[in-house]
């Protein structure tokens, strides 16, 4: 995987694109932990996907981070299928939570960051919403 590094610059919000990302990255992450509307977590980039019109690299984040919201309300429904598979739900947190943080740090360096093991994913979610 190729590391794009960008130049440093401002989103279309007017502040630094890095900032833009970790608030992708953390502001989904810290909604998706508030129980009774967690199911929104993938709002926050999918809000900021559509508002922001200058920096393709927030844009890029925001894609991966709807990607990784969409593939953990797929785990949910796996797991409450099947929840002798539960101990699993654990496991896949943590990982996540670990994805989030590189994703944020590659954000905060103004670099492109592909998440691993759910590239099909994000390129259906690409195309579906950005026709």
């Amino acid at each position: 995987m190729k590391r794009v590094k960008h130049t440093p610059h401002k989103s279309s919000f007017g502040v630094n694109a890095n900032i833009v990302i970790l608030i992708v990255w953390f502001g989904a992450f810290i909604l998706s932990l508030i129980e009774p509307i967690s199911f929104l977590s993938f709002s926050i980039p999918f809000i900021i996907l559509f508002m922001e019109t200058e920096s393709s690299l927030v844009k890029q984040h925001a894609i991966q981070a709807i990607s990784l919201f969409f593939f953990n309300i797929f785990a949910t429904l796996f797991i409450f299928i099947f929840p002798f598979f539960s101990f699993i739900f654990w496991i896949v947190a943590i990982i996540e939570l670990a994805l989030i943080v590189v994703a944020a740090q590659r954000g905060w360096d103004y670099q492109e960051y592909d998440l691993p093991f759910i590239q099909p994913l994000t390129r259906i979610v690409k195309k579906f919403l950005l026709r």
